[in-house]
Parts: structure tokens; C-alpha cells; sequence
């Protein structure tokens, strides 16, 4: 199994009025002896490199910025290489396209393949084996230097942010932090994407839960499907490619001469697939600033307006191709749009719209040419699709449902039956994707979102998420009053007027078991980033709980207490479409 790991970053520098200002190489094409400061030496195609050659022109090798020493046992040494499948680091790399685009890629191969085959491994335990073994990966604890600063330990799955702070520290001119709220308004970290090359033709692989997607005129085989993973509590989805290969032109390389005559056709697709991804989240990122719907980036110097503009046009011709790499890639955008929730991120779909007018005014403006006329049609029908989504969404209710995960079978039972009814729910466990901040996910989904949906129970009046999560729907109820705010209990605890003081006894023993952790991790030398979150959501709900509680009191909570579950469900219904 080879697999390779993307974390592409978007640079905001490029769209302010004076871009260059950045001690960066003069990507795509750095010079012959240029280095990136804490980073390393670029590589060209002369210097000897482990893996595959992705048709960049340069690379920077980052072998010291991501670090996978790990922590005691816990380290990919130990953890991986030492295990039978005999997992090998085969490439840490930068590229940048010197504008908005930036990427780090990890590439790792190992021998799982030969090792199931000996073990004669079955459907079900060669799924079971394959994922275990890509959540090995995605957990494995990873130090980011960033500046000359290792940063303490996080999963190399959640790496995104650290990887952009040690960009920003690589590339910055000036005075620089450690904040990251400082370091996003420069750079922003984007959803990774995972593209893994299994020899399907020695497994049994009808269990793993993978849709084809058709490559006419290849031997190739080509799936999808979002990963699953943990971190903490919170679940994630990771967007994955998987190219099947089995014939003997085709095999997976495992060693460094292996791909020398690396399989070309593999090696275009890989090129298209990560391209693509990039372009996505470039676009994403584009339209939010151009629609100024992202208030820290609006544009308002039509110089640079323009020279977005033009880099749009650049990833939109690319997008809207008909072929790339002598391979049909239009099967390949329309697949990897629909691994996405929206097109263009959490912009409203009428803000969509306005900005996809605007940039068409702008280019009927330019010299007609066959290019030109690829992105119109391009815009033209994103348009029309945007109108479509548009109007089947004013006859369709979304429901955001907050809850705690220990209340998780009453969550799943009630999204089952909201969808029986064509009601279109949004939960954090289903939805969520890698990369997103659970502060952004939880603040999008109530804004799109007809209704939020609060599951009532000791578990979540004592959870600092929930707490989060309800004091934004009731404050955004202020100011939309048009949505709904609909509570349902579980347990009747909250209507006992000591209920509070128990519940800040429950909060107060979470807080002391949170600094009795603190203390582990600082002398293991751990981040605390995570149990700081933690804390201070738990003070947050601390000092909220009275008037969460009150408000509960005070407007009608539907009981889906056990015994009247299905009754409880039904009125949600009525509540939901009434």
C-alpha cells in the first residue's frame, strides 16, 4: 500500500495590494541553489528523491519541519516500520505556486498487501485490516517545527494548522507570532485529502465501502470514500481516493528503485487527483473573498481585484477541461465536487451567485478568446446549478442536531427518521470533514440551517460544545426569527430546581481532572491546546448553565424520554414543518 497525505494552504498575501512582500523563493520556479529558511534544500529532478516525481518542477524537502519521532512507544518507528507491514516515510514535501497556493505532502508505503495475502485474509478482515492501518497513519503523533521550534506533539491527520504556522514562520518578512489567530489572517490551512494505491488484484476488497468511478481507456481502477477517524471526541471524515492496481505494469513500488518506471498512467491520474483537490479549495477560498463574505479579506483595490480575477480564470480553465494529462478528467471534477457539501464552501447560495455575475461581466469584458468562452460556459453552468440547489432548498427543511455523543443512539435514531421524511439533517459525527475547526462547523451549521435541534440531558448540560452550540442558536434566533430553536429531553433532571448546583459540582470535577492532566502533559511535553479548549468551554457553560436551564424551563420541550420516544419523534416532526 502506498499512500500519500496532502494539507494544502491558502495564502491571503497574494490578494492584498502589495503581494510580494514575503521572503519566499520566486516559486514555481525557485532558483538553482535556493533554500527555504527552516525548511530545507529544493530539489530538482537531478537530485536523488525517494517516491514518485508529481510533475512539479520543484520541490522543498521537509524532512526536518515533520517530524514523526513520537512520544515513548507512540512514534511511527515503532508504531508502523517495526510492524510487519514494514512501513517506510518515503517523501516530506513543500511546493508553492508563489500566489495562493501552497501544499505539504507526506508519502508513506508499506507491505500490507503481501502480508494479507500470506495470512489468507478474507473480505471482512482485509477491510477491517486496510482501515486500521490507514487510521494508523492519520493518528500517529508528529512534532511541526515551526521557525526553529518543534511544536508539541499533535495526530498527523490534525498537522493542517501547524504546517501553515511554520510556513508563514518560513515566508514572513517582519515580526512574527505564534498566535494562531495572528498567523490566519496571513495563511489558512484547507481540507487534506488522502490518495492511496492498493494492489486490489491479491485482496478481497468487497467490503471496504468504495464507489467506482469510470476511467475509460485505463487498466486502472479508481474509488471513493470518506475515511473515518477520531480525535478525542469528535469524529472526522477524510476525502480518499483509492487507485486499484493489479496488473504487473502496475504494481504498488515499495522501494525507491520501484519507481524509476513508475507506471505513468498511475503517476498522470495522482497528478490530476491532487490538482483538482487544490483547485477546490482554492476556489473556495476565492469565492468567499470576492463575494466579501469573508470580512477580514475583502477586496477593495481594483488592482488587485483584477489580478485575482485572472488567477480565478487560470483555476476555473483548469477545472472546467475536458482532459488533463492526456486523461478524460470532467468524470474526476464532477466526482470530487460531490465529495464536497457546497461547491464554494459555507457561502450563501444567492452571495454565490452575485459573484459568479460579477466575474462573468468582468470576462465578457476581456478579449474573446477559446479559453475565455471554456470559463463562461464554466460559470454559466455553476450559475445554473447554484439556481437549481437554490430552489429545491426553499422546499426542504435542514435540521442541525446538538447533542452529546454519549446520547449518540437517540442522535443516529432521530436523523434515521428525519430523513424517512425528507428532512435534511446535519450532524457533526456524519458531517464533519477533516481539516474543519468544530467552532466554524458548528457556526455554519446553525446559519444553514431552518431549525437546531438540542437533545436535552445531563450528558449535554454539562458538555461545553452543547452549551456553545445552544447559546449560538439563541443568539442568532435574535437576529433570524425565522429559526427555530427546538429542545427535547431526555431525562427530566434539568426541571429540579437544584439542578444547577449539581450540575456545576459535575462541571467543577471535569475542570479538576483537566489540570491534573495538564500537569501529565507538561512533562511529557504535550500541547495543551486541546485541554485549554476544554476549559475554557466547561468556565463558558459554568457561567452560562443558569440561563440555559431557565430558557428550557420556559419554552415547550418535547419528552423522548424512554417509553415515549416515538411519540416525542412524531412531534418533532410537527414541529420541524410547522
Amino acid at each position: 500500500m502506498f499512500i500519500t497525505l496532502q494539507f494544502p494552504l491558502f495564502d491571503y498575501r497574494f490578494i492584498k495590494p502589495n503581494p510580494n512582500r514575503t521572503e519566499r523563493p520566486n516559486w514555481p520556479e525557485p532558483g538553482k541553489n535556493d533554500r527555504i529558511r527552516y525548511f530545507g534544500e529544493i530539489l530538482d529532478r537531478t537530485k536523488p528523491y525517494l517516491g514518485p516525481w508529481d510533475d512539479e518542477k520543484k520541490y522543498c524537502n521537509i524532512r526536518s519541519v515533520l517530524n514523526l519521532c513520537g512520544m515513548d512507544n507512540e512514534n511511527f518507528f515503532k508504531m508502523l516500520f517495526s510492524d510487519q507491514s514494514q512501513s517506510r516515510i518515503l517523501f516530506r514535501r513543500f511546493q508553492s505556486d508563489g500566489k495562493c497556493m501552497a501544499k505539504f505532502e507526506i508519502g508513506i508505503n508499506d507491505h500490507l498487501e503481501q502480508t494479507l495475502l500470506i495470512k489468507k485474509a478474507d473480505a471482512a478482515t482485509t477491510a477491517a485490516a486496510v482501515y486500521e492501518q490507514v487510521q494508523k497513519y492519520l493518528l500517529c503523533p508528529i512534532r511541526v517545527k515551526v521557525g526553529n521550534k518543534l511544536q508539541p506533539f499533535v495526530p498527523l491527520a490534525a498537522a493542517g494548522d501547524d504546517l501553515n504556522s511554520a510556513y508563514y514562520w518560513a515566508t514572513s518578512k517582519g515580526k512574527k507570532s505564534f498566535n494562531e489567530k495572528d498567523i490566519k489572517h496571513e495563511s489558512e490551512s484547507c481540507e487534506p485529502v488522502l490518495i492511496i494505491q492498493l494492489d486490489i488484484s491479491k485482496l478481497d476488497t468487497s467490503k471496504m465501502q468504495m464507489e467506482k468511478v469510470d476511467m475509460p481507456g485505463t487498466n486502472v481502477k479508481l474509488f471513493y470514500q470518506y475515511i473515518p477517524y477520531r480525535i478525542g471526541r469528535k469524529s472526522y471524515n477524510l476525502k480518499t481516493w483509492i487507485i486499484g492496481t493489479g496488473s504487473t505494469d502496475s504494481d504498488t513500488p515499495l522501494l525507491p528503485f520501484d519507481f524509476d518506471n513508475y507506471n505513468q498512467t498511475i503517476r498522470y491520474l495522482r497528478i490530476n487527483l491532487l490538482r483538482i483537490h487544490l483547485e477546490i479549495n482554492l476556489q473556495k477560498k476565492l469565492v468567499a473573498t470576492l463575494s466579501g463574505s469573508n470580512e477580514a479579506y475583502i477586496i477593495k483595490d481594483a488592482a488587485t481585484r483584477d489580478r485575482v480575477y485572472f488567477y480565478l480564470h487560470k483555476i476555473w480553465l483548469n477545472l472546467s477541461g475536458i482532459n488533463r494529462n492526456k486523461q478524460p478528467q470532467q468524470q474526476l471534477v464532477k466526482t470530487a465536487f460531490s465529495l464536497d457539501q457546497s461547491y464554494f464552501g459555507s457561502v450563501g447560495i444567492d452571495e454565490q451567485i452575485n459573484m459568479l455575475a460579477e466575474y462573468k461581466n468582468w470576462l465578457m469584458n476581456l478579449t474573446v478568446t477559446t479559453s475565455n468562452n471554456q470559463v463562461i460556459k464554466y460559470i454559466t453552468d455553476n450559475t445554473a446549478g447554484l439556481q437549481q440547489k437554490s430552489a429545491a432548498e426553499a422546499e426542504t427543511e435542514t435540521v442541525f442536531i446538538s447533542y452529546n455523543h454519549a446520547d449518540d443512539d437517540i442522535a443516529a435514531l432521530i436523523k434515521n427518521k428525519l430523513e424517512e421524511k425528507n428532512i435534511k439533517v446535519i450532524l457533526d459525527s456524519a458531517s464533519m470533514l477533516a481539516g474543519t475547526p468544530i467552532d466554524s462547523f458548528i457556526i455554519s451549521s446553525i446559519k444553514n440551517c431552518n431549525a437546531v435541534l438540542s437533545i436535552v440531558s445531563v450528558n449535554s448540560l454539562t458538555s461545553g460544545w452543547v452549551s456553545i452550540e445552544t447559546v449560538n442558536a439563541l443568539s442568532l434566533k435574535k437576529f433570524f426569527s425565522e429559526k427555530k430553536f427546538i429542545p427535547c429531553y431526555l431525562d427530566k433532571d434539568f426541571f429540579d430546581n437544584h439542578f444547577v448546583l449539581k450540575a456545576v459540582d459535575i462541571i467543577d470535577t471535569k475542570l479538576d481532572e483537566i489540570e491534573a492532566l495538564s500537569k501529565i502533559y507538561a512533562k511529557k511535553k504535550i500541547n495543551t491546546s486541546d485541554l485549554d479548549d476544554d476549559k475554557n468551554r466547561l468556565h463558558y457553560l459554568r457561567s452560562n448553565l443558569s440561563n440555559i436551564v431557565q430558557h428550557l424551563k420556559n419554552n415547550l420541550c418535547i419528552d423522548i424520554t424512554p417509553g415515549k420516544t416515538t411519540a416525542g419523534i412524531n412531534a418533532l416532526l410537527v414541529a420541524i414543518k410547522n
